[in-house]
Protein backbone atom coordinates (compact mmCIF):
# COMPACT_ATOMS: atom_id res chain seq x y z
CA UNK A 1 0.00 0.00 0.00
CA UNK A 2 1.38 3.20 -1.30
CA UNK A 3 2.31 6.19 1.77
CA UNK A 4 1.15 9.10 1.28
CA UNK A 5 1.66 12.20 3.85
CA UNK A 6 -1.89 13.74 4.94
CA UNK A 7 -0.58 17.44 5.46
CA UNK A 8 -3.19 19.55 3.00
CA UNK A 9 0.22 21.19 1.63
CA UNK A 10 2.19 18.58 0.72
CA UNK A 11 2.40 17.97 -2.80
CA UNK A 12 2.78 13.70 -3.43
CA UNK A 13 5.44 12.59 -5.89
CA UNK A 14 4.30 10.83 -8.96
CA UNK A 15 5.93 8.65 -11.47
CA UNK A 16 6.71 10.99 -14.55
CA UNK A 17 11.00 11.60 -15.17
CA UNK A 18 10.90 15.22 -14.08
CA UNK A 19 9.37 14.60 -10.82
CA UNK A 20 11.52 11.57 -10.04
CA UNK A 21 14.73 13.07 -10.97
CA UNK A 22 14.04 16.24 -8.37
CA UNK A 23 13.17 13.78 -5.36
CA UNK A 24 16.22 11.21 -6.30
CA UNK A 25 18.38 13.96 -6.39
CA UNK A 26 17.14 15.23 -2.99
CA UNK A 27 17.65 11.99 -1.22
CA UNK A 28 21.33 11.99 -2.42
CA UNK A 29 21.60 15.65 -0.89
CA UNK A 30 19.69 14.63 2.06
CA UNK A 31 22.09 11.61 2.60
CA UNK A 32 25.13 13.45 2.34
CA UNK A 33 24.38 16.94 3.78
CA UNK A 34 22.06 15.85 6.30
CA UNK A 35 18.84 17.46 7.25
CA UNK A 36 20.34 21.09 8.48
CA UNK A 37 22.37 21.62 5.05
CA UNK A 38 19.67 20.31 2.72
CA UNK A 39 18.76 22.86 0.12
CA UNK A 40 16.67 23.68 -3.00
CA UNK A 41 19.97 25.29 -4.43
CA UNK A 42 21.71 22.11 -3.44
CA UNK A 43 19.13 19.55 -5.13
CA UNK A 44 19.38 21.75 -8.13
CA UNK A 45 23.07 21.63 -7.94
CA UNK A 46 22.86 17.59 -7.67
CA UNK A 47 19.95 17.08 -10.45
CA UNK A 48 21.78 19.28 -12.85
CA UNK A 49 18.69 21.68 -12.96
CA UNK A 50 18.07 25.38 -12.34
CA UNK A 51 16.03 26.37 -8.62
CA UNK A 52 13.55 27.32 -11.19
CA UNK A 53 13.10 24.00 -12.56
CA UNK A 54 12.85 22.08 -9.10
CA UNK A 55 11.01 24.83 -7.35
CA UNK A 56 8.26 24.24 -10.27
CA UNK A 57 7.79 20.36 -8.69
CA UNK A 58 8.24 21.82 -5.23
CA UNK A 59 8.16 25.11 -4.10
CA UNK A 60 9.46 25.12 -0.61
CA UNK A 61 12.42 23.65 1.02
CA UNK A 62 9.44 21.92 3.44
CA UNK A 63 7.58 20.38 0.16
CA UNK A 64 11.07 18.70 -1.24
CA UNK A 65 11.81 16.91 2.50
CA UNK A 66 7.88 15.69 2.62
CA UNK A 67 8.52 14.42 -0.92
CA UNK A 68 12.01 12.58 -0.27
CA UNK A 69 10.43 11.05 3.09
CA UNK A 70 7.33 9.59 0.77
CA UNK A 71 10.00 8.62 -1.38
CA UNK A 72 12.23 6.60 0.48
CA UNK A 73 9.12 5.32 2.72
CA UNK A 74 7.86 3.87 -0.41
CA UNK A 75 10.84 2.46 -1.21
CA UNK A 76 11.10 0.78 2.62
CA UNK A 77 7.15 -0.44 1.21
CA UNK A 78 8.08 -1.97 -1.68
CA UNK A 79 10.74 -3.97 -0.16
CA UNK A 80 8.66 -4.86 2.99
CA UNK A 81 5.70 -6.03 0.70
CA UNK A 82 8.73 -8.37 -1.31
CA UNK A 83 9.90 -9.14 2.23
CA UNK A 84 6.52 -10.72 3.30
CA UNK A 85 5.99 -12.41 0.41
CA UNK A 86 8.74 -14.88 1.38
CA UNK A 87 7.98 -14.96 5.06
CA UNK A 88 6.57 -18.22 6.49
CA UNK A 89 2.93 -18.20 7.38
CA UNK A 90 2.88 -19.22 11.13
CA UNK A 91 2.71 -15.96 13.09
CA UNK A 92 4.87 -15.90 15.01
CA UNK A 93 8.02 -17.06 12.87
CA UNK A 94 6.48 -13.95 10.37
CA UNK A 95 7.12 -11.39 13.27
CA UNK A 96 10.68 -12.91 14.12
CA UNK A 97 11.66 -13.33 10.02
CA UNK A 98 10.66 -9.35 10.02
CA UNK A 99 12.46 -8.74 12.86
CA UNK A 100 15.60 -10.24 11.14
CA UNK A 101 14.72 -7.82 8.45
CA UNK A 102 14.61 -4.73 10.27
CA UNK A 103 17.66 -5.84 11.96
CA UNK A 104 20.11 -6.06 8.93
CA UNK A 105 18.60 -2.83 7.27
CA UNK A 106 20.03 -0.77 10.68
CA UNK A 107 23.41 -2.04 9.76
CA UNK A 108 22.98 -0.68 6.41
CA UNK A 109 25.15 2.80 5.68
CA UNK A 110 22.12 4.39 3.85
CA UNK A 111 19.76 3.40 6.26
CA UNK A 112 21.96 5.08 9.25
CA UNK A 113 22.42 8.32 7.12
CA UNK A 114 19.05 8.79 6.55
CA UNK A 115 16.99 8.25 9.70
CA UNK A 116 19.81 9.82 11.99
CA UNK A 117 19.42 13.39 9.57
CA UNK A 118 16.29 12.90 9.74
CA UNK A 119 16.01 12.68 13.93
CA UNK A 120 18.23 15.70 13.60
CA UNK A 121 16.16 18.13 11.75
CA UNK A 122 13.09 17.00 13.68
CA UNK A 123 14.45 18.44 16.77
CA UNK A 124 14.60 21.44 15.26
CA UNK A 125 11.41 21.53 12.50
CA UNK A 126 8.47 21.68 13.31
CA UNK A 127 7.12 20.30 9.70
CA UNK A 128 10.28 17.29 9.66
CA UNK A 129 8.90 16.59 13.29
CA UNK A 130 5.18 15.94 12.00
CA UNK A 131 6.47 14.28 8.95
CA UNK A 132 8.22 11.80 11.28
CA UNK A 133 5.27 11.19 13.55
CA UNK A 134 2.89 9.97 10.55
CA UNK A 135 6.06 7.93 8.56
CA UNK A 136 6.65 6.03 12.17
CA UNK A 137 3.12 5.78 12.87
CA UNK A 138 2.71 4.05 9.46
CA UNK A 139 5.55 1.66 10.16
CA UNK A 140 4.00 0.83 13.56
CA UNK A 141 0.64 0.13 11.85
CA UNK A 142 2.41 -2.45 9.71
CA UNK A 143 4.59 -3.86 12.71
CA UNK A 144 0.92 -4.29 14.54
CA UNK A 145 -0.22 -6.40 11.65
CA UNK A 146 2.51 -8.94 12.89
CA UNK A 147 2.41 -8.50 16.69
CA UNK A 148 -1.59 -9.51 16.00
CA UNK A 149 -0.76 -12.69 13.52
CA UNK A 150 1.84 -13.85 15.99
CA UNK A 151 -0.65 -13.44 19.53
CA UNK A 152 -4.22 -13.44 17.95
CA UNK A 153 -5.64 -13.11 21.42
CA UNK A 154 -3.95 -9.89 22.08
CA UNK A 155 -6.19 -6.63 21.93
CA UNK A 156 -5.88 -3.69 19.16
CA UNK A 157 -4.21 -1.78 22.06
CA UNK A 158 -1.73 -4.03 23.23
CA UNK A 159 -0.68 -4.82 19.14
CA UNK A 160 0.08 -1.09 18.72
CA UNK A 161 1.50 -0.53 21.92
CA UNK A 162 3.60 -3.70 21.54
CA UNK A 163 4.30 -2.68 17.96
CA UNK A 164 5.93 0.89 19.08
CA UNK A 165 8.04 -0.77 22.16
CA UNK A 166 9.56 -3.22 19.10
CA UNK A 167 10.03 -0.64 16.37
CA UNK A 168 12.32 1.93 19.57
CA UNK A 169 14.24 -1.40 20.26
CA UNK A 170 15.26 -1.89 16.69
CA UNK A 171 15.82 1.83 15.66
CA UNK A 172 17.20 2.56 19.03
CA UNK A 173 20.03 0.00 18.14
CA UNK A 174 21.63 2.38 15.65
CA UNK A 175 23.00 3.73 18.83
CA UNK A 176 25.24 0.50 19.11
CA UNK A 177 25.58 -0.67 15.75
CA UNK A 178 28.25 2.04 13.88
CA UNK A 179 30.66 0.70 12.06
CA UNK A 180 33.86 -0.58 13.71
CA UNK A 181 31.07 -0.86 17.32
CA UNK A 182 31.86 -3.89 19.18
CA UNK A 183 28.76 -4.43 20.99
CA UNK A 184 27.73 -7.01 18.61
CA UNK A 185 30.34 -9.23 17.44
CA UNK A 186 28.42 -10.38 14.02
CA UNK A 187 24.45 -9.28 12.67
CA UNK A 188 24.14 -12.95 13.74
CA UNK A 189 24.26 -11.89 17.40
CA UNK A 190 22.26 -8.88 16.82
CA UNK A 191 19.22 -10.54 15.62
CA UNK A 192 19.43 -12.92 18.45
CA UNK A 193 19.23 -10.17 21.42
CA UNK A 194 16.41 -8.76 19.03
CA UNK A 195 14.21 -11.49 18.69
CA UNK A 196 14.90 -12.31 22.21
CA UNK A 197 13.51 -8.76 23.56
CA UNK A 198 10.60 -9.33 21.09
CA UNK A 199 9.49 -12.29 22.47
CA UNK A 200 9.22 -11.04 25.94
CA UNK A 201 7.53 -8.44 24.34
CA UNK A 202 4.97 -10.58 23.11
CA UNK A 203 4.18 -12.73 26.17
CA UNK A 204 0.87 -11.82 27.72
CA UNK A 205 2.83 -11.13 31.14
CA UNK A 206 4.56 -9.13 29.90
CA UNK A 207 2.11 -6.59 27.93
CA UNK A 208 1.86 -3.50 29.79
CA UNK A 209 -1.95 -2.00 30.76
CA UNK A 210 -2.15 1.58 28.71
CA UNK A 211 -3.87 2.50 32.39
CA UNK A 212 -7.11 5.24 31.49
CA UNK A 213 -5.70 5.76 27.80
CA UNK A 214 -8.47 3.55 25.83
CA UNK A 215 -7.97 1.11 22.58
CA UNK A 216 -10.03 3.70 20.79
CA UNK A 217 -7.78 6.64 21.64
CA UNK A 218 -4.69 4.84 20.71
CA UNK A 219 -6.03 3.75 17.06
CA UNK A 220 -7.08 7.12 16.62
CA UNK A 221 -3.65 8.35 16.82
CA UNK A 222 -2.65 5.64 14.43
CA UNK A 223 -5.26 6.07 12.27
Amino acid sequence: MRFTIRSPEHKPYDFSAGTLKVVRAAKLVFLRSGGGQFSIRGVAKQAGMSMGAVQHFYPTRDQLVAAVLEYVTNDYEAEWERVCRELPFNGEDRLMRAVDYLAADILQQETRQFFFALWALSCHNKFAATLQEEMYAHHSRNIATFVGAARPDFSEKSCLETAMQIVVLIDGLMLFTAPGAKHFPSRAALSRMIKRAVRKLISPAEVADLGAESSGELHERFA
